[in-house]
C-alpha cells in the first residue's frame, strides 16, 4: 500500500505540474542542454509457481521501480551521461526462505547507477565511450563495465555498431532455513560478459532497419542458493543445482516503417539459444500514432515462447540421481503475452518552466507520458504494470 501511495502521489505532482504550465520557452536549434530523463513504474504479479519453495507456492510481487538518467554536453562532441536506480519490492515467495512468512511479503531494495563517457569525431563519423557502474541487493553486489564503438557510413544512413560490458558479482548466500550447515555452494562469486555487434540502416525515407547478434558469456554461481527443488525419491529437498558456466546467443533484427506521417510500425523479432537447453522467439510490435503535435499514443504487443531448459522439472518430479536440477518456471517451456498503451503528451513549447536560482540557465518540463501494460502466461503466472515518465531540459 506504501508503495501505491508514492506512485499516486508522484503522478498527482506531475499532473498538477502540467495544469499550472505557463507559456514555454522554446529552445533554440542549435542549443546545447543538458537532458533529464525521470521514469517511475509500478509492478504488480502473482503466480501459484514460486521457485523458493520448489516450484509451488505464491509468486506474488511488487516492484516500484525508479530511474534517474542525465546527459550532460561538454561541447558538441563530448558528453557524460549517469544513470541512478532505486528499486523497492516485495516479494512473498522470498519471505518463504524460512518457510514461515512473517508478513504478507518481505520488502527490500535494489540500487544502482553507472557514469559514461561518449565522444563524437564528426569528420571521420566515429563515436566511441566508456562507461562503469555498480548494483547492490540484499543478497548481491556488482560492479560493472563497458564500451561502446559506432561508425557512421554513406552520410549517416549506415551505421557499425559494437558494444562490450562485463559484470563482476558477488553472492550473499542465503539458504532455505530446514537445510543451513547441510548444504553449500562451490562458490559466490559469478562473472558476466557479452558482446552485441549491430548493423543499422536506412532503406528509405519511411523505412529502417537494424540487424544484431550477441554473445552472452557467464560463469560462477548460477543458481539461486535459497530455491528448493524437491525429490520423487527423496523426501527432504536441496537447493538449486545448476551448471557454473552458461552461454546464451541472441539474433535479432528491428524493421520501423512510417506509411503515413502520423503512424509508426516499430516491429523487433528475436531468437535466443542457450546451452541450458532453451530456445526462444520473442515478437513485438508498437505502433506510435501522432494526433497531433502534441499528442502521441502507442498500443503495442509482445509474445515470447520458449522451450524448457534441460535441468528443469515440476515439483517432486526430479530424482536424486540427476546432476543439475531446478524447478524454477523462468526456465520451464511457457508462452507469454504483454500488451498495454502508452500515451505522451510533448508541447512546442513545454508543459512548464522555472528559472534555476542563482544562474541564467531556465529548466523545463519538456514532456510526459504513461504506460500501462498486462502481462500473463501459460504457467499461471499474470501481472500487471503502469509506468510515468517526465523529460527536463536544463
Amino acid at each position: 500500500m506504501i508503495i501505491k501511495k508514492i506512485y499516486f502521489i508522484l503522478s498527482f505532482i506531475a499532473i498538477t505540474i502540467c495544469a499550472q504550465a505557463q507559456e514555454g520557452y522554446k529552445m533554440k536549434p542549435n542549443e546545447k542542454y543538458t537532458e533529464i530523463d525521470f521514469l517511475s513504474s509500478y509492478y504488480s504479479q502473482d503466480g501459484n509457481n514460486a521457485a523458493v519453495t520448489g516450484g509451488v507456492g505464491t509468486e506474488e510481487l511488487t516492484d516500484f521501480a525508479n530511474i534517474l538518467v542525465v546527459s550532460v554536453p561538454l561541447d558538441s562532441t563530448q558528453s557524460i551521461n549517469a544513470t541512478f536506480g532505486l528499486d523497492i519490492y516485495s516479494s512473498a515467495s522470498t519471505d518463504n526462505i524460512d518457510n514461515n512468512r512473517s508478513s504478507a511479503s518481505v520488502m527490500d531494495a535494489r540500487k544502482y547507477g553507472s557514469i559514461g563517457y561518449t565522444k563524437k569525431l564528426l569528420s571521420k563519423g566515429f563515436t566511441y565511450g566508456a562507461r562503469v557502474g555498480f548494483s547492490s541487493e540484499y543478497d548481491y553486489t556488482s560492479i560493472n563495465g563497458g564500451i561502446n564503438l559506432a561508425k557512421e557510413l554513406n552520410n549517416g544512413n549506415t551505421e557499425f555498431a559494437f558494444s562490450a560490458q562485463a559484470f563482476v558479482d558477488n553472492w550473499k548466500t542465503f539458504y532455505p532455513i530446514e537445510l543451513r550447515g547441510e548444504v553449500s555452494v562451490p562458490t559466490t562469486s559469478r562473472n558476466s560478459y557479452n558482446a552485441q555487434l549491430t548493423y543499422s540502416q536506412v532503406l528509405s525515407k519511411r523505412l529502417q532497419m537494424s540487424l544484431s547478434v550477441e554473445a552472452i558469456y557467464m560463469d560462477g554461481l548460477l543458481s539461486t542458493p535459497f530455491h528448493r527443488v524437491y525429490f520423487s525419491d527423496q523426501a527432504s529437498p536441496d537447493i538449486e543445482r545448476l551448471p557454473s558456466n552458461r552461454l546464451k546467443i541472441p539474433l535479432a533484427v528491428r524493421l520501423n516503417y512510417k506509411p503515413t506521417d502520423k503512424l509508426v510500425i516499430r516491429s523487433y523479432y528475436r531468437f535466443y539459444t542457450d546451452d541450458f537447453g532453451i530456445d526462444a522467439h520473442t515478437f513485438n510490435l508498437e505502433l506510435p500514432y501522432h494526433i497531433n503535435d502534441n499528442w502521441t499514443v502507442a498500443p503495442f504487443y509482445r509474445f515470447h515462447t520458449q522451450t524448457g531448459s534441460d535441468y528443469f522439472l515440476p515439483f517432486a518430479e526430479h530424482t536424486t540421481s540427476d546432476e543439475f536440477y531446478t524447478s524454477d518456471y523462468d526456465l520451464s517451456e511457457l508462452n507469454s503475452t504483454k500488451y498495454g498503451l502508452g500515451i505522451a503528451y510533448t508541447p512546442l513549447y513545454g508543459l512548464a518552466r522555472a528559472k534555476v536560482p542563482f544562474s541564467k540557465k531556465v529548466l523545463m518540463f519538456n514532456s510526459i507520458s504513461l504506460r500501462v501494460s498486462r502481462y500473463t502466461r501459460d504457467t499461471g503466472l499474470s501481472g500487471y504494470g503502469a509506468a510515468i515518465g517526465m523529460n527536463f531540459r536544463l
